[in-house]
């Protein structure tokens, strides 16, 4: 099937049905966010309750929020995970929130009524707003998830990227594998567990949620965690238009039409972008074009509407032995330099989400779909895959009061449903050969999961919940030419992952003490469960693991630094290891056992000099212990040994500014300590720094004209070091193993937008 016609008559359709919802429109709150001395407090989040919807307050402390119907609740809060609610029962000019005074439950305060409320988590999780997501480029979202405590990425190219969360996913050759991601609750991860993030746009979110660990039974319970990225919600109509360029021949535009009516608001994204690359065969161009639409059709009835489709080709330069990494780190793979390797893909992901509200219940209900077309050529040889996913999603949750505060349950479902065509080819130096395979892959789970937070006593909460998983797999060998035929299913036994979560919240010093225990899986993929000659392996089962924290987190020094501390250990039985027989073959086994010990901390401190002038520090670091607790492969036992790919020691240091008169900036600094590269623990990759840089003016005219203007030095003390690692890498033909992929020498960027508001 030739997906780009589908492509394209979809889009049409999605910009035909948008354009006719956008005519209508919806209510407006209107407010200002103030401190206990009457100051704006810039960037507070606001809310609506128990939805996806919210917006930040800007430099006056002032917000507009689009609603259904009143009366409704909103949720505030400030520098770190606790709010407050807010009842609105009816529209005002203007209403002033005063978010840190010692407000007592049902107290009125100005035309709001205020109720005291805590946002409990009984788990360690990370949260990146729109400033922090933009802070270091707007071609990727990698090098910003990198910040965080707890995660590390290896990024060998804006294509090639590996997210690992607390260890969890670092054994995953060249992609992300073991972390479930979600796009506005529309799964980005494939039947097979595996995560491509770095194709989505950055303008077009809002946030990143970062949860690590088997913490959230509604995304899946899997052991390295979850990512879930919120897509803008803006409550302004405006036109924008942003160009940025950098070296290496980068650059990237941007534009952007948000449209608000009273009962609409749509917002329809186009991007490209491209570069020549630090490295030989390291070119890369990538177009994005998204269009978000929420229609509030009835009183407390929405629909909302996704459209993201994304045109790559990235050409590959692969990883480099030691010597041409430190002699010659801007040459390529030699054999995937000779056949000019590349991966071309189209990607169209398709949501529609109703949500219903009706007393104290709200139904959430999607339906989604990913359609995925893609040729890539490799040394080895050619592979051309064809995908379409389709599923469904519904949560339902209930509030209600205990011990006069907000409780929850939380009841849903999700089905996906995966059809995955691929075959491989013969390469005449990058030109299509013969077929070698050709293979049809179906690939399904459902998910069912219950949640309950619990308030048992004043300001102790209980958080349960329960995850129920069920996996097959089904393959089809349609390649007659030879005498082997892999075809067969393949199904796991149903697993069942309970968590268990307590929060006791110290409200007279805003401080909040977790503790959590969770189980968490990995079913392996269905190339995992074969053997290298295609036989079906009856011995292969998923990962699993007990997952147990204690943490704190809270407000302190009159609420202007915000701090999360966790400790946390992780055993892992059933790893799942891929050992690499060949340039293009592995074979998967469970080889033994892991255990992940690790401490994360991380600071936020807002410095407020005088008005309208924002000072933001931020300290992070994790130390990680992860080890295997019994790993033997063959006649060789690693039991004891480093967890390769994990840095023992990781420091994330630098402080956001702006000021009265527009001026903003960043500065970034990251530490990683070496690691081991081989199970045996023979070879360790060198430790490094690198530190960034970005200033900008961002002016207002009229009201209605934003002008936003910067430069930026990426790595100023020019270090050079490994961005990414192959762990274990081989040796074939007598040449040396390639380790390395070497991270970008110092670099710099610029770049200027203009906004204009109505």
């Amino acid at each position: 099937m030739d997906y780009s016609i589908v492509i394209k008559k979809i889009i049409g359709v999605f910009i035909l049905s948008l354009m006719y919802i956008s005519l209508f429109g919806q209510h407006q709150i209107k407010g200002i966010v103030l401190d206990d001395n009457d100051e704006p407090l810039i960037g507070a989040t606001v809310n609506l309750h128990l939805t996806d919807i919210s917006t930040l307050t800007d430099i006056e402390g002032k917000f507009i929020l689009n609603v259904a119907s009143l009366p409704v609740v909103l949720s505030i809060s400030y520098g770190g995970p606790e709010s407050r609610l807010f009842n609105i029962t009816e529209s005002k000019k203007e209403i002033t929130f005063r978010l840190f005074e010692n407000i007592q439950i049902s107290t009125i305060i100005s035309e709001a009524v205020i109720t005291d409320y805590r946002l409990r988590h009984s788990a360690s999780y990370s949260s990146l707003s729109p400033t922090e997501i933009t802070s270091q480029n707007r071609v990727s979202i990698i090098p910003t998830m990198n910040t965080a405590p707890g995660i590390h990425i290896h990024s060998g190219a804006l294509n090639t990227n590996r997210i690992t969360i607390r260890g969890i996913g670092n054994r995953s050759p060249f992609s992300t594998a073991k972390i479930r991601a979600y796009l506005n609750d529309i799964p980005l991860t494939s039947g097979v567990g595996e995560t491509t993030l770095e194709d989505i746009d950055m303008d077009m979110l809002e946030k990143i949620k970062i949860v690590k660990g088997p913490n959230v039974s509604n995304y899946g319970s899997g052991l390295g965690g979850s990512i879930i990225l919120d897509t803008k919600q803006e409550e302004k109509s405006y036109a924008s238009s942003h160009f940025e360029m950098g070296s290496y021949q980068y650059y990237r535009s941007s534009n952007q039409l948000h449209l608000l009516s009273e009962k609409s608001k749509t917002l329809a994204h186009y991007s490209r972008s491209a570069s020549d690359g630090y490295r030989e065969n390291n070119e890369y161009l990538r177009n994005n074009f998204s269009i978000i639409n929420q229609f509030d059709y009835e009183e407390n009835k929405e629909l909302h509407f996704l459209l993201n489709y994304i045109q790559l080709k990235s050409f590959i330069p692969s990883s480099l032995n030691e010597e041409d990494y430190l002699n010659d780190p801007t040459s390529a793979a030699f054999t995937w330099n000779k056949v000019k390797g590349f991966e071309d893909y189209d990607k169209l992901q398709l949501g529609i989400s109703h949500h219903l509200g009706w007393k104290d219940w709200i139904n959430k209900t999607s339906i989604f779909g990913t359609f995925y077309q893609s040729y890539e050529s490799r040394p080895f040889n050619i592979l051309q895959e064809n995908s379409r996913t389709l599923g469904g999603r519904t949560t339902f949750n209930y509030n209600f009061e205990t011990f006069k505060s907000a409780s929850f349950l939380t009841l849903g479902f999700e089905y996906f449903n995966e059809r995955y065509d691929w075959a491989t080819f013969k390469t005449l130096d990058g030109i299509l050969g013969e077929h070698l395979s050709d293979n049809l892959e179906h690939r399904q789970y459902i998910n069912c999961f219950a949640e309950v937070d619990w308030e048992f006593i004043p300001d102790f909460t209980i958080e349960t919940g329960i995850n129920f998983n069920a996996t097959r797999y089904e393959l089809f060998d349609y390649f007659f030419l030879d005498s082997l035929d892999v075809s067969g299913q393949y199904k796991f036994k149903p697993i069942i992952s309970p968590r268990l979560g307590i929060n006791y919240f110290w409200n007279e010093k805003n401080i909040s003490f977790f503790t959590n225990i969770s189980h968490g899986y990995n079913p392996p993929s269905l190339e995992e469960t074969l053997n290298p000659d295609g036989t079906k392996n009856p011995d292969i089962q998923p990962e699993k693991g007990w997952n147990y924290e204690i943490g704190s987190r809270g407000n302190i020094l009159d609420k202007n630094l915000s701090y999360i501390v966790s400790l946390y250990y992780l055993d892992v039985k059933d790893l799942l290891v891929a050992k690499r027989i060949s340039e293009d073959q592995f074979q998967s086994t469970n080889a033994g056992s892991t255990a992940h010990l690790g401490l994360e901390f991380e600071l936020k401190y807002n410095f407020i000099i005088q008005k309208n002038n924002l000072i933001r520090p931020f300290l992070n670091y994790h130390y990680t212990h992860h080890t295997f607790k019994t790993f033997i492969d063959g006649e060789d036992d690693f039991s004891g040994n480093e967890l390769t790919g994990s840095p023992p020691h990781k420091i994330n240091a630098g402080l956001f500014f702006q000021t009265k008169f527009q001026l903003y900036g960043n500065a970034m600094y990251q530490y990683v300590d070496a690691m081991p590269m081989r199970d045996d623990n023979s070879i360790y990759s060198d430790a490094y720094q690198v530190s960034d840089f970005k200033i900008g003016y961002n002016p207002t005219f009229r009201n209605k004209w934003n002008l936003d203007f910067y430069f930026g030095i990426r790595n100023i003390f020019n270090e050079k070091y490994a961005s990414q690692i192959l762990i274990n890498a081989g040796s074939f033909g007598g040449n040396a193993p390639r380790y390395y992929y070497p991270g970008l020498p110092r670099n710099y960027f610029g770049g200027i937008g203009l906004k204009y508001i109505w």
